[in-house]
């Protein structure tokens, strides 16, 4: 089965038959039919339908958890199987009779996206030596970057080109391999004795989710906003004066005459990635481009948005060392304020 990145678009492009008036999509989600479109059409002529925005309302966004009391999170990659049908018809509205065969296609929708360079219906790569839901470094092999003894959390595709969550994959003390049908994941150990790595798990071009680490420098930010007013404190009151209420007409210089409320905060993080090799570049590049985007602190996995909107690609050739600084900011304000 054919796998399709939601995040781009899908055309369904068809010649009307002859005697064809008009045309009828119906678009099928996890076995339930969720639309039905009629346009009509002239026979000899092309009908075009559009199903990628229709289809994405229904996939849920992959998600990273964690449970009270274990000790690890949970990472779940999602994916729909749609089915589209069109139908042609002799009379407007898909009225009269049918003219011709209902030209139908199903196929796995995941949450990704496909590049401007790779054309129009763009298809996640699928099969055996293509299990896994990472790019490829140098476009025949996957490598990945690693503390020692680490959990990593990466999707891949079974034999029926569904997504698997695969959560036993684990680092050694030294460079190894991790093999899923007929796929090997290449595991570079990187040394991090100086720094506690930061784990970044986002959703990648494929649609699934991607742990991605920073060795080195961690800085953590908290950014405070608040609105004030000015209120009158003048005394007014009859009663006879005291600590609280020192003079009759007068003012306290105890209260705040500019009042602070609705005051909150977020906490933000710059975090710094150490030396990646060259290749590495599309990890950086899919994370500034993801929609949804996590930062692993105490095993706990919490919102957060890519606040850098540019990057500048470094090579080995014009900067000697490959590192970057991204800056993030959680997707909540400490104060909970969820109702």
């Amino acid at each position: 089965m054919d796998i399709r990145p939601l995040r781009s678009p899908i055309y369904v492009v068809l010649t009307a038959p002859s005697g064809a008036v008009s045309a009828k999509l119906e678009l099928t989600i996890d076995s339930t039919l969720r639309y039905t479109i009629i346009k009509d059409c002239t026979a000899g002529s092309t009908v075009t339908f559009e199903i990628a925005e229709l289809a994405r309302d229904y996939i849920q966004t992959p998600q990273c958890w964690n449970i009270s009391g274990v000790a690890a999170f949970f990472a779940n990659s999602t994916q729909i199987e749609i089915t589209r049908a069109v139908k042609f018809y002799d009379a407007a509205n898909a009225g009269g009779s049918q003219v011709g065969s209902t030209n139908s296609d199903t196929f796995n929708g995941f949450d990704g996206y496909g590049e401007w360079v790779e054309g129009a219906n763009s298809e996640i790569p699928k099969g055996a030596t293509n299990a896994f839901l990472i790019s490829k470094l140098d476009g025949t092999n996957y490598e990945f970057f690693a503390p020692a003894s680490t959990i990593l959390r990466i999707s891949a595709t079974d034999t029926n080109d569904d997504i698997v969550n695969i959560s036993n994959i684990t680092s050694g003390s030294s460079d190894s391999t991790y093999s899923y049908r007929s796929s090997t994941l290449n595991i570079k150990v990187v040394d991090c004795s100086r720094y506690t790595p930061t784990q970044i798990m986002f959703v990648n071009k494929f649609g699934a989710l991607q742990p991605l680490f920073f060795f080195t420098k961690k800085v953590d930010v908290i950014n405070t906003k608040s609105e004030t007013f000015q209120r009158n404190i003048i005394d007014t009151s009859t009663t006879t004066p005291s600590y609280f209420r020192p003079a009759v007409g007068g003012y306290p210089s105890y209260p705040h005459s500019i009042e602070t409320y609705n005051k909150n905060g977020k906490k933000a993080y710059s975090l710094s990635s150490g030396y990646y090799p060259e290749k590495a570049n599309t990890f950086f590049e899919q994370l500034l481009l993801s929609e949804a985007v996590w930062i692993i602190i105490n095993n706990i996995p919490i919102p957060v948005i890519v606040k850098s909107s540019n990057l500048t690609f470094k090579t080995s050739l014009n900067d000697k060392l490959v590192d970057y600084t991204i800056d993030f900011e959680e997707a909540q304000d400490f104060i909970n304020n969820v109702r």
